[in-house]
């Protein structure tokens, strides 16, 4: 009876022995994962020798080493199952030579060890699973950031291009629009050249009018033998003095649009020189861009390669997964055979026990208890297997979690620099939009103050032009009139009485036929001119289209009349107008158009 107390002390000795290793070796990677920064838990007792998976990352010697002693820790668990069983069987085989009573307070020892130890294991199993939830829950947390964080790359990328394409736009059109300003730079300066030339010849002849003037000026002198005619002329050679000096203010108003336009073409000048400044800036950004397009070229090559290292630790770990599944398939071909043995001796007990029972009938009530002593033993040891791999699988769940959320906080820290290499550049972006944005602006602003000078220069070539063609019609019409010195100059127009008398109709075509028409009297001294040749002249009077209205030849309506006293008077009958009253303030008179009567013909000088 000593001896199988002694063995059993022994066996209970060795049991703690190991479990006290176990938990110097679990204190030891308990504070060897601390120190690398990972979540992990010791578990009581022997079971950790069943977690040689979570260092699957070590090297291969550190991996080898692991792996023998796993071995190790397997073969003496094994031994110490063998030991256990054999002694059972020497205490089966005691029991009908022991005392009732310390039987009894054996297996009360064994039940009461077993069920400590498997509340350790049940406290280790919880503490496992408040560790994986919250493992868990940590890995939602940094899935759904690493989610945002892709998310708000992806928009800021999309953001990235949208300003890119819109930097590319302004930068079309603002060479657009520098194309657009060299051209009317060149236009504005052949319309410039055109506008001086213009100029010149308007000089020219503005001095041959001053020669023509001069001509008509000797050629009134020789007419001055006329007493009559002489006065007239020298009235018309002030009123030419007058033009003359109405010519000069426009040379001189010309010279200060040609300085005023020397004065554009010198800022033209300075604006081309800030664009051409412009110009060499956004190069200079160019190349900043370019740079930056590299250097994240380089980042992606940096990242592709990490990734590629990973892949490569994760295919180590995977084949050593495999090895330690191999493993653990031929430990579970150990438990197998372990099984079988302890059939045949758990065959043996019983024959043993049907012997016992046929020799001690005064112990069948202590071999009941014995019996259900044993039975829960036998559950007490099930539950703790059960209690052993739940702890083993939750350990596996703790370490992938451990390695998912080390992958997870790497994806966001590398998600967060490229939001952050991408905020720089959208802001970059920004500000080349906006400085390319307000240079437009001042383009289109240049073009359009270019292009009213544009215009403005065409219509004063238009407008000279004009006056051109006019000088030139009226100098001709001058040379004409002046050979015949039938005409008489008054007030900016000529005018020429007939000889003959013709009726209203006639004495107007041979007005066109001159170039002329019917005298338009719009003054008192108009109608004073008139009345000094003391003849009835027809002028260009009528309401023949509506009687009572009243209209000269070009179609304005009478707004000034000097109709002498009592007329018009000659109603449906008489629908033409002439200066007949010479010696009356007012000398206007109306007559039937088909009445003969001298007539006055006027040509406009200046319109």
């Amino acid at each position: 009876m000593e001896m199988v107390c002694h063995e059993v002390e022994d066996e209970t000795s060795m049991e703690n022995e190991s479990t006290n290793d176990a938990s110097a070796k679990d204190d030891a990677l308990q504070s060897r994962s601390d120190e690398d920064g990972k979540v992990t838990a010791a578990a009581p007792g022997y079971s950790q020798h069943f977690l040689c998976d979570k260092h699957c990352t070590l090297p291969s010697g550190a991996k080898d080493g692991k792996k023998s002693s796993c071995r190790a820790a397997a073969l003496c668990l094994g031994l110490l199952c063998l030991l256990l069983l054999f002694g059972l069987i020497t205490l089966v085989s005691q029991y009908t030579k022991s005392n009732p009573e310390q039987e009894m307070v054996l297996s009360q020892t064994s039940y009461n060890n077993l069920t400590e130890e498997r509340d350790q294991f049940q406290i280790s199993y919880n503490n496992l699973t408040e560790e994986r939830d919250q493992l868990q829950t940590s890995y939602d947390k940094m899935t759904k950031e690493r989610d945002q964080l892709q998310t708000s790359y992806n928009n800021l990328t999309k953001e990235r291009d949208q300003l890119q394409t819109s930097y590319n736009n302004l930068t079309k059109e603002r060479d657009q629009l520098q194309t657009s300003y060299d051209k009317m730079t060149k236009e504005r300066d052949q319309l410039q050249t055109s506008y001086n030339n213009l100029t010149k010849e308007k000089d020219q002849l503005q001095t041959s009018y001053n020669n023509l003037a001069k001509e008509r000026d000797q050629l009134q002198t020789s007419y001055n033998k006329m007493t009559k005619e002489r006065d007239q002329l020298q009235t018309s050679y002030n009123n030419l003095a007058e033009e003359r000096y109405q010519c000069q203010t426009s040379y001189n108003n010309l010279t200060e649009e040609r300085d005023q336009l020397q004065t554009s073409y010198n800022k033209m000048t300075k604006e081309r020189d800030q664009l051409q400044t412009s110009y060499n800036n956004l190069a200079k950004e160019r190349d900043q861009c370019q740079t930056s397009y590299n250097k994240m070229t380089k980042e992606r090559d940096q990242c592709q390669t990490s990734y590629n290292n990973l892949t490569e630790e994760r295919d180590q770990c995977q084949t050593s997964y495999n090895k330690m599944t191999k493993e653990r398939d031929q430990l579970q071909t150990s438990y197998n055979s372990l099984t079988k043995e302890r059939d045949q001796l758990q065959t043996g007990y019983n024959k043993m026990t049907k012997e016992r029972d046929q020799l001690q009938t005064s112990y069948n009530n202590l071999t009941e208890e014995r019996d259900q002593c044993q039975t829960s033993y036998s559950n007490l040891t099930e539950e703790r297997d059960q209690c052993q791999t739940s702890y083993n699988k939750m350990t596996k769940e703790r370490d992938q979690c451990q390695t998912s959320y080390s992958n997870l906080t790497e994806e966001r820290d590398q998600c967060q620099t490229s939001y952050s290499n991408l905020t720089e550049e959208r802001d970059q972006c920004q500000t080349s939009y906006s400085n390319l944005t307000k240079e437009r602006d001042q383009l289109q602003e240049r073009f359009e103050a270019l292009t009213k000078d544009r215009n403005d220069l065409h219509r004063k070539l238009q407008d000279a032009e004009a006056s051109l063609k006019y000088v030139t019609k009226e100098r001709a019409d001058l040379k004409r009139m002046l050979n015949t010195f039938e005409w008489t100059y008054f007030r900016g127009s000529f005018y020429h009485v007939s000889s003959t008398m013709k009726n209203w109709q006639q004495s107007r075509d041979d007005c066109l036929q001159k170039g002329a028409d019917l005298m338009i009297i719009n003054s008192k001294e108009e109608e004073n001119f008139a009345k000094h040749f003391k003849k009835c002249l027809w002028i260009g009077l009528t309401d023949a289209e509506t009687e009572g209205k009243w209209k000269w030849v070009d179609g304005t309506p009478l707004t000034e009349s000097h109709w002498g006293s009592g007329e018009p008077n000659g109603e449906r009958g008489e629908n033409c107008g002439d200066v007949k009253y010479h010696s009356a303030e007012n000398s206007w008179n109306d007559e039937p158009c088909s009445y003969l009567c001298f007539w006055i013909c006027e040509k406009k000088f200046l319109p």
